[in-house]
């Protein structure tokens, strides 16, 4: 790996070239972006991949994209930032912008981290048992599988502080892992692509984006919708409902604060410096949004399929092995009936009542509430074949180790930036081995299904607004950026993203916490206000602050020129 000098020796002399040497140039050296891709290629992003295939159909295919590419000028202007500055974000910060800011957010990641980490681990366990080695299906198998896990993200951890050939075999492992990710969402596209249902043009007219997604049913779900007469506004709202908190969180969640926070110290560890600011952001948009792009662009349309076969069979879950689905149906008797008399039937008299909906409605609640990752991949492997399960399973083992990896090696750069220590040794190790806990994640909380229900993930999502416009902000902020200031055509693109980045970002996780509710109290609420108050006290005290060293500066120049002239 060329070092930092030998890098910007081979910017500056691209440069006077032209465009093509320089994106020649560019190509042959690594950057930061893989480890963005390594990060946000998760279970969660998995996840939201299916359930937007699942319920929207083809007109999802624009929706993971859009979202990154957002997400990406929020990077570029945080690249922009500190190439600039030569200082981390939490500097920055908390030194001239807001003290308050710089905690939350540090603490956020280090939350976020943890909260990523977590459901990597019982992800990838339950899905290497159940469909690469189903003999492990049993506890004792999965706490062998979690072990093997474990070992083998700590070994990569442990190399990445090496130096020489060994750190270059960690980068390469890295860039290895998430090309296998990309290659087998491809490879399973190719093999399932020809018996799909869904024409080119529906293809094409879904990587445009629309947001109609907001305000009406998708089309996958119109001829179901047409047979069920007057309970059509009840099936209407209760998709409207899951339309737009999936679109809300894929929009928000994409990008964690975790990323945001800790990409200027990756920057920084590499010892880049102001002639970098291009090339960063060159290798941002090639090594983390182009592949980002394609798996969650293949994984959605993978469910576009996977929802045609279940349509075509017209099967639905066992309603009474389902509680999900079961909570949905008796909400849709106690809606045609009332809650009260609902209540007032005994068990067995609710089970006829759901008993006697039509096949349609049975199946549309299937649809409504989604799939699990196994069942998804069993839908799949009706069309694709066992070797389609395999290729699956693996590509889910590995975007866990990835993920897992990255995440561990970013909580360490954490831990040393908010602990003021050098980021290498025991405290760079004590943060990295501090995600390991995460492990016991498959056997504690294995039946936590719903991660987005996790309060963990709101109090890290309510800072990100804050966040996103201190970033666009810090990008116009004279004192702070000086000269390097955006400027020109390329920095007016730069400040429209970044301010479409907290437009879009910024707006889905405020509505997301404003909204979140526990029994009857708007925790959402009380905790962005009671964030907007910290921020407002520090953003004055700092203020404050400032002024009374500009003071204390005048009064000793005073004495000095009045001691001069005595």
């Amino acid at each position: 790996m060329p070092t930092a000098t030998q890098e910007a020796d081979i910017i500056e002399s691209s440069r006077k070239g032209g465009m093509a040497k320089s994106f020649f140039a560019y190509a042959k050296m690594d950057g930061p972006g893989w480890w963005i891709s390594g990060a946000s290629l998760s279970a969660g992003t998995l996840m939201g991949s299916i359930g937007l295939g699942l319920r929207l159909g083809p007109d999802a295919l624009w929706i993971q994209a859009a979202a990154m590419l957002l997400g990406l000028f929020s990077l570029f202007a945080v690249s922009h930032i500190t190439l600039n500055c030569q200082q981390s974000l939490f500097a920055i910060l908390k030194n001239d912008w807001n003290k308050s800011l710089a905690m939350w957010l540090a603490i956020s990641a280090m939350i976020t981290s943890f909260t990523w980490c977590m459901p990597q681990f019982r992800f990838g366990v339950e899905i290497t048992v159940s469909t690469l080695i189903p003999a492990l299906d049993n506890k004792g198998g999965k706490a062998l599988t979690a072990f093997i896990l474990l070992s083998i993200t700590i070994g990569l951890s442990l190399l990445y502080e090496k130096q020489g050939p060994r750190s270059a075999v960690f980068y390469w492992i890295l860039k290895l892992l998430v090309l296998f990710v990309v290659i087998s969402s491809l490879a399973s596209v190719i093999l399932l692509i020809s018996q799909a249902k869904v024409s080119y043009n529906e293809l094409f007219s879904g990587l445009v984006p629309s947001y109609s997604v907001l305000s009406e049913p998708a089309p996958c779900f119109i001829p179901l919708l047409e047979k069920m007469g007057n309970m059509g506004p009840f099936w209407v709202n209760e998709i409207m409902n899951k339309q737009r908190e999936l679109v809300l969180v894929c929009f928000s969640s994409t990008l964690g604060v975790n990323l945001l926070f800790a990409l200027p110290l990756l920057l920084l560890n590499r010892n880049w410096r102001r002639v970098h600011v291009g090339f960063a952001k060159f290798n941002l948009f090639t090594t983390a949004f182009i592949p980002f792009a394609i798996t969650t662009t293949c994984l959605s349309l993978l469910s576009v399929i996977a929802f045609q076969q279940e349509y075509a069979a017209g099967t639905y879950d066992e309603i009474h092995n389902n509680s999900d689905v079961q909570d949905l149906l008796n909400r849709r008797i106690a809606s045609d009936i009332g809650l009260e008399n609902f209540q007032a039937l005994a068990p067995f008299q609710q089970g006829e009542k759901i008993q006697s909906l039509t096949a349609e409605e049975k199946q549309l609640a299937t649809l409504v509430v989604g799939r699990s990752f196994n069942q998804w991949i069993h839908s799949l492997t009706q069309v694709g074949g066992d070797s389609l399960m395999y290729l699956l399973g693996c590509m889910v083992f590995v975007i866990s180790l990835s993920t897992i990896v990255v995440l561990m090696i970013i909580n360490g750069h954490l831990l040393c930036e908010i602990l003021g220590k050098p980021h290498k040794g025991a405290a760079f190790q004590s943060g990295s081995l501090l995600l390991a806990l995460a492990s016991i994640g498959p056997f504690v909380w294995s039946g936590q299904n719903n991660w987005i229900s996790d309060p963990t993930y709101f109090v890290s999502l309510a800072i990100l607004p804050f966040a996103l416009l201190s970033f666009f902000l810090l990008l116009n902020n004279s004192d702070i950026m000086g000269r390097e200031r955006p400027r020109g055509i390329a920095g007016g693109l730069l400040n429209v993203g970044t301010l479409a980045s907290f437009l879009f970002i910024g707006s889905s996780a405020l509505h997301l916490v404003w909204n979140q509710s526990w029994k009857e109290y708007p925790i959402g609420k009380a905790l962005l206000v009671i964030i907007g108050i910290l921020l407002l006290i520090s953003h004055f005290s700092l203020r404050n602050e400032k002024l009374s060293r500009r003071i204390s500066g005048l009064e000793t120049k005073i004495k000095q020129i009045t001691t001069q002239k005595k």
